[in-house]
């Protein structure tokens, strides 16, 4: 019998023909080189020794093993030539390419690291998901198979050893290859208490994305339907596409299949989703439910078409089962092409109203609404020129049909002056034909309108900057457009220019219509000035002012809007940054007296554990844009941050003008790295004859690495 020790060494082993290998090579494994990446194993320890005559070599002292992308770690390794096998003892630790990392007391294994039996195994899947097993076998390089066996991702200590939950099993198999873990025999517990058993369990490895299997439930109260619990399945059914089916079972009402379907294609992708139920009502519909789908395409040459659509069967299906839409639904199909040169949008609009003031025939259809735009390579006396169209065609069962097409050109030159002045003159001139019917002071006959303004634009930012310190920008703005009085004839049809806001953002605007219907003539000027400053890399103060003069009156707009006569409306606005741990916004308008027509306040407050957040808005009536009383609310949201597991949120919205609250709610959220348990109370203190108020519950409780989504 020959041993020989080296102390610390890198030795290069070919395993199998380890018999082979002459006493002399051996007694220069010392001057051995780093093992080349073209050799299978790989041996490192403090301490080897070989004994020819049994065939085995021993290493012991942070011994490493590796078999290409296989490590193995242990106290002490042997390996026996003539049985192929490793046996390690002590602090053993294996790793495989996928990340799955295995600690155990001992262990047998075959020289490529790949089957074996495996004493005391604690495997760490990823992260912080965990199996343990008094023992473990590894069967053809795919399988471990775990006997008596705990699984769990939820942290422990010594504090606190039993885990939130955990899964117990007789046995257990983890499949490397299909990343699916398998349970015999399997008992849920949370917080060591038995909630739960079953024959037979699955579910995929903590490495898997996406996995077809049972969602986590959501548990519902409502005062409307009773008591409702929601158990999704989720199926995925290619690398492309997936099906999530949810039952939804409520007490008080019928049962409600929900579904939703999702796909990516090589140029676009699509979502479908929705909800029906039996009616029991005494209408005529057999089901009610909605329905929820978009999609975008690519054609090709930039051109990309799609829809967005959502339809509901009644104005309060909605509603009552808590699906939170809004009181108007809008529905879109569409065709578009956006580049630098130009652009076109082609669509089709259907809306359905779910307030039960309003009948149905009052809504128009759309089809066609279009715009589209395309700038000149021609200069004319040095600035560009862009060609414009756009138009529409409204059909109401109950009203007035129209249409309006609209033709023109516009021309734009800027030029900076030394001095730092910039001045812009602009011009347009279009040409807008319109038809109308149903609508007795409206003559059916073709109106046309010869429409155009010309103007220039001078804006002068003053700039004072320290070097290292505060930076201010004062800019004032001086915009002057002459225009043609008249152009808004009895027989025009106003279907896209009703609603005008009149705010900070748009006082400097050629036209201060929403659309091209009405003509926004004569000679004006629009007149603003804007300050910021720059006072640190956190600290940032916004302020503007504006407002509109003219010749003559104006009157085509909405008696709200703050634009009619000589003098517009002042609109201002403020507003104060100071990152991240305070944002507050003021937006205003008010008219010569002063008197306040408009007032909206955003803030935002973030002073760790505490985030709160303000919106306040007053809105005087306008009657002819369809407001016809002032409205005043205030909403108001904070979230607790009671430590890293635990947050509480909570909401309220008032109506000011009413004195009632509009909405309110709250939720408890617990989150670590092993589950997510949210319990949300939502109140709804509307109600109509439809739609009466509401007060819902619900509860969820997510186990991640079950299947259910990632951790967030």
């Amino acid at each position: 019998m020959i041993r020989s020790k080296l102390n610390r060494v890198t030795t290069v082993l070919l395993l199998l023909a380890l018999s082979g290998l002459a006493v002399p090579a051996l007694a220069q494994a010392q001057d051995l080189a780093l093992p080349s990446a073209e050799l299978p194993v790989a041996l490192v320890a403090d301490q080897v020794d070989f004994d020819s005559e049994r065939g085995t070599v021993t290493a012991r002292g942070s011994v490493e093993v590796y078999y290409g992308e296989r490590t193995l770690t242990a106290d002490e390794i042997t390996y026996n030539d003539e049985t192929g096998r490793i046996t390690a003892r002590g602090n053993l630790v294996l790793r495989d390419p996928e990340g799955t990392t295995v600690f155990a007391d001992a262990a047998d294994l075959d020289a490529e690291l790949t089957d074996g039996l495996i004493q005391g195994a604690r495997s760490v899947l990823t992260g912080d998901a965990k199996l343990a097993a008094v023992e473990a076998q590894r069967i053809d390089s795919q399988y471990n198979t775990l006997s008596k066996a705990v699984y769990s991702p939820c942290k422990i200590c010594s504090d606190s050893p039993t885990p939130l939950w955990r899964i117990r099993a007789e046995r257990v198999i983890h499949d490397e290859n299909e990343k699916t873990i398998h349970y015999e025999n399997a008992y849920f517990d949370v917080f060591g208490v038995p909630v739960g058993w079953l024959p037979y369990f699955q579910h995929p490895d903590p490495t898997v994305d996406r996995a077809s299997g049972v969602l986590a439930p959501t548990f519902l109260t409502s005062s409307i339907f009773g008591y409702g619990i929601k158990v999704p399945y989720y199926w995925v059914v290619d690398e492309s596409s997936d099906v999530t089916i949810t039952p939804f079972f409520t007490t008080n009402s019928d049962f409600i299949f929900e579904g939703e379907y999702r796909r990516v294609f090589d140029d676009g992708s699509l979502r479908v989703s929705g909800s029906v139920t039996p009616n029991d009502d005494d209408t005529d519909n057999d089901f009610r439910g909605h329905l929820d789908t978009e999609g975008k395409f690519r054609i090709g040459h930039g051109i990309n078409w799609g829809w967005d659509v959502t339809v509901a069967s009644d104005d309060s299906y909605l509603d009552v089962f808590d699906y939170t839409y809004p009181d108007r639904l809008n529905s879109e199909l569409y065709i578009e092409r956006y580049r630098p040169s130009g652009y076109f949008d082609v669509s089709g609009l259907y809306f359905q109203s779910l307030r039960s003031n309003e009948r149905v025939g009052d809504i128009p259809v759309v089809l066609p609404v279009f715009d589209a735009r395309h700038e000149l390579d021609q200069k004319l006396a040095g600035g560009d020129l862009g060609l414009f169209t756009s138009g529409y065609a409204l059909r109401r069962t109950n009203g007035r049909e129209a249409s309006r097409l609209s033709f023109g050109l516009d021309w734009e030159r800027q030029e900076i002056l030394p001095v730092g002045l910039s001045l812009t003159g602009f011009a347009q001139a279009r040409g807008d034909f319109f038809t109308s019917s149903d609508d007795p002071d409206i003559d059916d006959d073709l109106t046309t309108r010869f429409a155009g303004h010309a103007g220039i634009e001078a804006r002068y930012p003053l700039i004072w900057a320290r070097d290292g310190g505060d930076t201010h920008i004062i800019e004032p703005i001086v915009q002057a457009i002459v225009a043609p009085d008249g152009g808004n004839g009895a027989n025009i049809p106003f279907e896209d220019s009703i609603v005008t806001e009149f705010d900070e953002t748009n006082v400097i605007d050629r036209n201060h219509f929403s659309g091209l219907d009405n003509f926004e003539d004569g000679t004006r000027f629009n007149l603003m000035v804007r300050y910021d400053a720059e006072l640190s890399d956190t600290l940032q103060l916004e302020a503007s002012v504006g407002r509109v003069f003219r010749f003559e009156e104006a009157s085509s707009f909405s008696s709200g809007s703050g634009l009619n006569g000589t003098e517009s409306d002042y609109v201002a606005a403020a507003a104060f940054n100071w990152s991240p741990y305070v944002s507050i916004r003021n937006r205003l308008r008010f008219d010569h007296e002063g008197d306040i027509t408009r007032n909206q306040v955003q803030a935002s407050f973030n002073l760790a554990p505490v985030s709160l957040a303000v919106n306040y808005g007053f809105f005087e009536a306008d009657p002819e844009a369809n407001a016809p009383i002032d409205r005043e609310e205030l909403f108001f949201s904070a979230q607790y941050l009671v430590d890293q597991e635990w947050r509480l949120r909570t909401f309220a919205r008032r109506d000011l003008e009413a004195s009632d609250f509009v909405s309110a709610g709250g939720s408890i959220r617990y989150l670590n790295k092993c589950c997510e348990i949210e319990l949300f109370l939502n109140r709804d203190f509307n109600s109509s004859d439809t739609s009466p108020a509401s007060f819902v519950t619900g509860l969820t409780v997510r186990l991640l690495t079950l299947g259910d989504g990632e951790e967030r």
